[in-house]
């Protein structure tokens, strides 16, 4: 605490503390584990013997509700400390219903290196974002979750692993990795202060100083990198386009999520490299960026820097709207760029974008909020666009938490690319030159870079017409080529912005009805990011939200920087989002009591016990639309019948489902595979250590046990305790 007072002290913010209180989450629906190896309780022939201290020995679906045992703490493992808990979810029930999902055009493009005139692109479909969490009524015949999720907070041997406070100075680096471009900040963080400085000199770039530089690389025929970033003179020809053998490489940070996102067309994005994977090229720029920033932190910290680079902690933004295996990528793509030692190596923490731009408004002192207040971060990038509404909880230390699910889609601004390089190849047709021609290349080439760095900035939709110097003496006057310059009229600018302004829109409207109807303040709209410049669409977002808003829309003069020097300060701060709200259901899959008539016949399977049971029944850790307090546990309670001599070692899957209602089973194609869980209970004997069980089919054991599952909005782990003892986290391994 006495950190974020330090670095927020000179916000005018009070030390009013949040009353608001939500009700508490109805039971989580059905859950489980391996469907091999997880059963419930039941009453069987056989009289059972009490159940390890701990566990109830009633007869119950899974998951179990231990009673209490007397010196514990219900619902938290032996490696977490009773010091507080965190105010109760709050009741799906109690949301605003969700916007029915429509399809929308996608607009994504790519810089092809040879022109064929006669291609018309086609846009792939998206999905909408959702705005306000939606409800979950019961299905007809669907079973009551018995469980109901615990929470707990970490001692303090975990939270300083998490970043306890500091009794001496640390060196924070925030990497803001887009899609089109990237940058690196810094700072030295105590416990007294901290100032964030942005790396602006980079290789190749000259005397030229830039925040951000290109998200781009160059691979000769051998897969080497040859250019990156604005180091590229190697990869070029005096002509400036790539050298014969030479491949272009941009835009592959989308391709990180292809693996769990539907609204991103793969064919619509420029190739990658022959065998490399998109986590081999992101690994790649990365490793150019780190050693980028090694040599200017050597350079300006000298032997600081030389001391501190094994200590240093980075904080890598990541879109809201990523999922699991996305964020995954982005992690293995880090380790392999050298950031890390070993997947072990606990120094890099992911963060949201919008998440970093809320800490870099709120200590610029741009907000001036009270307890209570709700802010919408609108982060507009170069591939994605995310919506984040959060509640200020506390003034002083700043905390707030999320009050909306996140929304957001891939349409940021190489949309605009793509809708202009559609404009730009119609008009090229009309030159009527033969496909590879240099002549009609060269136009395109001009256009592109001519769109990139003046007209998609500068657009105001105010009449104006734009002339691009293409380099050529012939007029082309279908074309609109004369006396050298291809002309664009401000409805073909129009065009490219249009349909992708107006999906940002609607992600807005719907985020403001979801406030709303949680009778939130909405106190300000922060457009932020490298596409949050654009003058028309901020003067777009202020002219569409409700009259009494639109005074509340505001951007951040550093706009820009705003992602990377947020994710210092992520750094610096430590904590100040409290709660998040779950953007998917997490749940695993059990054996239940089979019901005659209800569950499919085809998933009916025997038991050590004689009773039928229904494999693949899904237990819900976390439903999509929970609030859920950062870095708690969730816990669920299970128990393995285990026949003598078997092994105490298992792989339990962890599945995640995006639809607002889950289905019942895991088999359902709704629902994804995320991880692996693998335990190690092989410490314990079987004979001495588990409840024996003797019926006619034989005689088995019970092994019980708990799964503590913590979500932080960017990545989640989990613990597996029996018997009161931790026998270590459950390795995550994302398929």
């Amino acid at each position: 605490m006495d950190l974020m007072s330090s670095r927020f002290r000179n916000f005018s913010f009070g030390t009013k503390r949040n009353k608001h209180s939500a009700s508490p989450v109805p039971p989580a629906q059905a859950t489980a584990a391996s469907p091999s190896s997880l059963v419930p309780s039941t009453n069987g022939s056989a009289v059972p013997k009490s159940p390890p201290s701990g566990h109830s020995s009633s007869s119950t679906s899974l998951p179990m509700n231990p009673q209490q045992q007397q010196g514990t703490t219900l619902g938290r493992p032996p490696s977490y400390s009773g010091y507080g808990r965190p105010t109760s979810p709050m009741p799906p029930g109690g949301h605003q219903q969700q916007q029915q999902q429509q399809q929308q055009t996608q607009q994504l493009a790519h810089h092809p290196g040879a022109i064929n005139p006669n291609v018309q692109f086609n846009n792939p479909q998206s999905v909408q974002g959702v705005g306000a969490p939606p409800g979950y009524p019961m299905q007809p015949g669907q079973m009551q979750s018995m469980g109901q999720p615990q929470y707990g907070l970490r001692n303090s041997s975990v939270s300083e692993v998490e970043g306890a406070g500091r009794s001496k100075a640390q060196l924070i680096v925030g990497i803001d990795f887009g899609t089109t471009f990237s940058g690196v900040a810094y700072a030295f963080a105590t416990n007294n202060e901290a100032r964030e400085d942005i790396i602006t000199e980079w290789p190749g770039a000259g005397t030229h100083t830039k925040q951000k530089i290109p998200t781009v690389l160059y691979y000769d025929q051998y897969q080497k990198v040859v250019g990156w970033g604005p180091d590229i003179a190697d990869a070029l020809a005096p002509t400036g386009y790539p050298k014969h053998g030479v491949q272009k490489v941009e835009w592959f940070k989308l391709q990180l999520m292809l693996s769990g996102n539907t609204y991103i067309d793969p064919i619509n994005l420029p190739p990658l490299p022959p065998g490399k994977s998109e986590i081999d090229v992101a690994a790649d720029y990365l490793f150019k960026l780190r050693q980028a920033m090694r040599n200017q932190l050597q350079k300006t910290l000298g032997e600081v820097f030389t001391r501190e680079e094994r200590n240093i902690r980075y904080y890598l933004t990541v879109p809201a709207i990523w999922n699991d295996a996305g964020k995954a990528a982005t992690r293995s793509a880090a380790i392999q760029a050298g950031f890390l030692r070993d997947e072990n190596d606990n120094r890099l923490t992911l963060v949201s974008e919008p998440e970093a731009a809320a800490l870099f408004c709120a200590k610029s002192g741009l907000l001036n909020l009270k307890v209570g207040d709700a802010i919408l971060i609108v982060d507009c990038g170069g591939g994605t666009v995310d919506l984040i509404a959060y509640e200020v909880e506390e003034e002083q230390p700043f905390s707030v938490a999320e009050c909306t699910a996140g929304s957001g889609d891939s349409c940021g601004s190489t949309a605009l690319n793509r809708n202009f390089s559609n404009i730009l190849r119609a008009k090229i047709r009309k030159m009527k030159l033969p496909d590879g021609s240099r002549t009609a290349g060269k136009v395109y080439a001009k256009c592109i870079m001519d769109f990139e760095n003046r007209i998609k900035a500068d657009f105001r939709n105010n009449g104006s017409k734009w002339a691009v110097d293409v380099g050529i003496e012939a007029d082309f006057p279908d074309a609109g080529i004369e006396e050298g310059y291809m002309t664009f009229t401000n409805e073909e600018i129009l065009q490219c912005f249009e349909p992708v302004v107006n999906r940002i829109l609607e992600l807005v409207r719907n985020q403001i009805i979801a406030i709303q109807a949680q009778s939130r303040s909405l106190q300000n709209v922060l457009v932020v990011g490298g596409f949050g410049a654009s003058e028309y669409l901020f003067q777009q977002i202020k002219l569409h939200v409700p009259p009494q808003y639109q005074s509340k829309v505001v951007r951040p003069m550093d706009s820009v920087a705003a992602i990377v020097k947020g994710a210092v300060t992520a750094g610096i701060t430590e904590r100040v989002i409290t709660h998040r709200v779950a953007r998917r259901h997490y749940l695993m899959a059990t054996l239940q009591p089979f019901k005659e008539g209800y569950h499919p016949e085809q998933y009916r399977v025997p038991s050590l016990d004689g009773r039928d049971r229904c494999k693949y029944t899904r237990q819900i850790f976390v439903q999509k639309g929970e609030r859920v307090k950062i870095g708690e546990p969730v816990k669920v309670s299970f128990f393995r019948q285990v026949a003598p001599g078997a092994t105490l070692m298992y792989e339990d899957i962890l599945y995640a489902c995006d639809e607002d209602v889950c289905p019942e089973y895991t088999k359902d194609p709704r629902i994804k595979e995320v991880v692996t869980l693998t335990s190690d209970l092989s410490r314990k004997n079987l004979e001495t250590d588990f409840e024996r069980m003797d019926t006619p089919q034989g005689t088995f054991y019970r092994v019980y046990f708990d799964i503590y599952l913590t979500l932080d909005g960017s990545e989640f782990s989990a613990e597996l305790v029996c018997q009161g003892e931790v026998m270590g986290r459950c390795r995550a391994k994302f398929r």
